[in-house]
């Protein structure tokens, strides 16, 4: 399980790199398992977690400030964002339940965390950032 873990943490690296230049997001989660000094279920859980809660914090500050933006000149739009915004928690939601039930129980942390920085990547990208 972890191997299929870190297999797709490989793979999907740099995808997550061109997404988001800064934070990165990837370091960070490979930094904080090289300081947990062994990589298992737990702490893939406790780094994931981590990252995942980080990258959280900039998808609402992004969502914010992109949704201030666009309810004043562009009401419409600031409904589709809103809109697109549940549905990709929807997507993450399901995903991740998916992967975590036949990918093996790391994915239920490792998982979100990579979504949620690749969304935010999504919107620093959408807000000129």
């Amino acid at each position: 399980m972890i191997r299929h873990a870190l297999a797709l943490c490989l793979m999907l690296s740099p995808a997550l790199a061109l997404a988001a230049s800064t934070p990165d997001y990837m370091d960070q989660y490979n930094r904080c398992l090289k300081d947990a000094g062994a990589v298992n279920n737990g702490t893939v859980e406790a780094c994931s977690n981590a990252v995942s809660s980080a990258a959280k914090r900039e998808i609402n500050a992004q969502y914010a400030k992109i949704h201030a933006r666009l309810a004043i000149d562009f009401p419409e739009d600031a409904d589709k964002l809103e809109e697109a915004q549940k549905a990709w928690l929807v997507y993450r939601n399901g995903h991740c339940s998916l992967a975590g039930a036949h990918v093996g129980s790391p994915m239920y942390e490792y998982c979100p965390m990579l979504l949620n920085a690749n969304r935010a990547g999504e919107l620093r990208e959408l807000a000129g950032d």
